[in-house]
């Protein structure tokens, strides 16, 4: 048992420091930004809105549990705020870099260490998520789950660090198979197959295993088609 809360342990901590590498500190200089954003989050957030531009009335933002949200658009100085639909309190701050003009901002709860002395609840990852770096018939995976992976994507041999992995070129299909080793002994960690439809790509987040002492990480792969095509803002 205490294996297994050590290992549970370790696993949270790496992940908090990938997010920690992925987002945008909320301390850093406001810059001018106009961007489209969708949200993600392993457990769908309820009752959060922005403000889109200054003068204007709160957005509320819907997440979906297995599937980016719809785009929305945000102009002005950052960092961008989500509010409490309720109480009003702002709960999570990104900072979105001005080169980026399509974003996916990826929600995880902050520990009671790291929000102490304020209201915010989550942090959120910031990644560029343009044509440009994530293009159709390409597979991108975010390996937030804490464990050194590897394995093979199609015909192709693959090790996964944390945090976001380049794009791989998968076509209409590819088999996905994920180990790690502990303790001397290589376990399986996922294994699918990715099917995409004309123009679609695939994110593919890792998170941590859901069983204390579990090597299985949870999976969720988000198919949609890039910014600017056809159905995209659909």
């Amino acid at each position: 048992m205490q294996l297994r809360s050590d290992f549970l342990r370790w696993v949270c901590g790496v992940t908090a420091s990938i997010f920690a590498v992925l987002g945008a500190s909320a301390a850093e200089p406001a810059v001018a930004v106009a961007v489209q954003f969708s949200v993600f989050s392993v457990q769908p957030i309820r009752d959060l809105s922005f403000i889109p531009r200054a003068n204007t009335a709160p957005v509320k933002v819907v997440f979906q549990p297995t599937a980016r949200s719809v785009r929305q658009e945000f102009r002005g100085a950052g960092p961008l705020r989500f509010v409490d639909a309720t109480t009003g309190d702002v709960v999570a701050e990104a900072v979105i870099p001005p080169t980026i003009r399509d974003a996916l901002l990826l929600f995880s709860p902050l520990d009671a260490k790291a929000s102490a002395g304020t209201k915010l609840r989550y942090q959120i990852a910031v990644l560029d998520d343009g044509a440009g770096r994530h293009g159709p018939g390409g597979l991108a995976i975010i390996n937030l789950s804490g464990l050194a992976l590897a394995g093979t994507v199609g015909a192709e041999k693959v090790t996964v660090k944390a945090g976001l992995n380049p794009t791989l070129a998968i076509g209409r299909s590819a088999a996905v198979t994920l180990t790690t080793t502990f303790k001397g002994r290589t376990y399986q960690s996922y294994a699918a197959t990715v099917t995409l439809g004309r123009n679609e790509r695939a994110l593919l987040i890792l998170f941590p295993p859901f069983n204390s002492g579990s090597l299985e990480v949870q999976p969720r792969l988000l198919v949609d088609q890039p910014p600017g095509s056809a159905a995209a803002g659909r």
